[in-house]
Order: C-alpha cells, then structure tokens, then sequence
C-alpha cells in the first residue's frame, strides 16, 4: 500500500504539521516511542502495531 507513513507518538505532530503544509492527509500509522534500542519482545510489539495498523488502512 503506497503512502502509509509508520512513526512514533513522539513524531506524530511533526507527521501531521508537514503533511499540513502539503496539503495532504497521510495514511498515519503511529506505534509506541521509541523503536530503537528495543528488546525482540519490544520490537515485535511495535512491528505487530505496525502490521495492525496497516491491515485497518486497507480495510477502509
């Protein structure tokens, strides 16, 4: 799926400011900040919020 835009809390007002600028809506997925330095059982937290994230954009 093309312009999904996967970023943490933390980032996500910078997310919607630039995509404001451009007059745009992203197709925003937002996971737990941060990513890096995370643990296996972290990571694949976030990579399962990711991938959750995503199967609910394409089911709209």
């Amino acid at each position: 799926m093309a312009g999904v835009v996967i970023a943490t809390e933390t980032f996500r007002p910078l997310v919607l400011a630039q995509a404001k600028a451009r007059k745009i809506e992203p197709k925003l997925v937002v996971v737990k900040h941060p990513v890096g330095g995370l643990n296996a059982t972290e990571l694949a937290e976030r990579i399962d919020r990711a991938f959750e994230g995503i199967r609910e954009l394409i089911a709209k």
